[in-house]
């Protein structure tokens, strides 16, 4: 069974992008914004019938949902400085990687989520592994006129396995998150966010 890929396309009667589903060259479906809610489309291949791997499907779709919903993501701009934030709480490493690179998030979601820069965003993975952080999850959008676009494909999640220390966990996962970001697109409208984990264990969203 062939797993599903995505194209955008703009299409004719069609005033947001379309997201199309493919197997390898054959056309399943589309998804589209309808005025107020996601739709998708699944097209018939004459008699038969499309066999589609459930959880491939769910990943697809939620993917083409995050390009497509104009609504799935904040578009205001945050002025860090001066807000307040508390981290006194947090290990004191997160503390100062969140001090450095807080003011240079060029976007925040409504949650607090930040975004920031291909450049900003080698040096955050560097600064991680001097302070003995791991950078465990890291994805890459489109900030198009302060709206995110999601992009398929730009996903990295590292999670420790058993019998390696966290030292070699967070060497590997910063390496891995180094090497995949230089791989990654470096167009001036492309932001990355971070999933970082502590040496307790415990995971914060910068």
């Amino acid at each position: 069974m062939y797993p599903l890929r995505i194209v955008e396309t703009d299409r004719d009667g069609f005033d947001q992008t379309v997201v199309e589903l493919w197997r390898e060259d054959e056309f399943v479906g589309m998804v589209f914004w309808d005025g107020s809610v996601p739709v998708v489309q699944i097209y018939p291949v004459g008699d038969d019938v499309h066999d589609l791997e459930l959880n491939d499907l769910v990943r697809v779709l939620d993917t083409a949902q995050r390009i497509v919903d104009p609504l799935a993501f904040d578009e205001g701009f945050v002025d860090l400085s001066g807000t307040g934030d508390d981290w006194d709480d947090e290990d004191p490493s997160t503390t100062t990687l969140v001090t450095e690179f807080d003011p240079q998030a060029v976007h925040r979601s409504e949650d607090g989520e930040g975004f920031f820069p291909v450049t900003v965003a080698a040096a955050f993975i560097r600064k991680c592994e001097d302070l003995g952080l791991a950078v465990v999850e890291m994805e890459g959008f489109d900030l198009v006129r302060g709206r995110l676009k999601g992009r398929p494909g730009l996903e990295l999640m590292a999670r420790p396995q058993e019998a390696a220390s966290f030292a070699e966990f967070r060497s590997q996962a910063n390496d891995t998150a180094a090497s995949t970001l230089a791989k990654w697109p470096s167009r001036q409208s492309m932001v990355i966010a971070f999933v970082i984990q502590q040496p307790d264990g415990e995971t914060v969203v910068v």
